[in-house]
């Protein structure tokens, strides 16, 4: 039996959602830096205090990982 996620709170599913949109529209790379998802984040409207506790929490959970410098998306199972 697989564990489950732990669960995020909607401003986190909010963020997560828009990386995802970041990660998926450019298609060369697997990847976003974490200050451009910081940057995108903010120009949504977030603080950027916010921004970086919420990719903070992302990473936490296990929602997002970090390679080379890049946040990256788990695949789903």
């Amino acid at each position: 039996m697989e564990n489950p996620r732990t669960p995020i709170n909607p401003s986190e599913e909010a963020a997560l959602e828009l990386i995802e949109q970041c990660v998926d529209s450019s298609s060369e790379q697997s990847g976003i830096s974490r200050e451009d998802a910081v940057s995108h984040l903010v120009d949504d409207g977030i603080e950027q205090a916010d921004a970086n506790a919420r990719i903070k929490q992302l990473l936490l959970k296990g929602y997002l990982y970090e390679v080379d410098n890049e946040l990256r998306i788990p695949p789903r199972r």
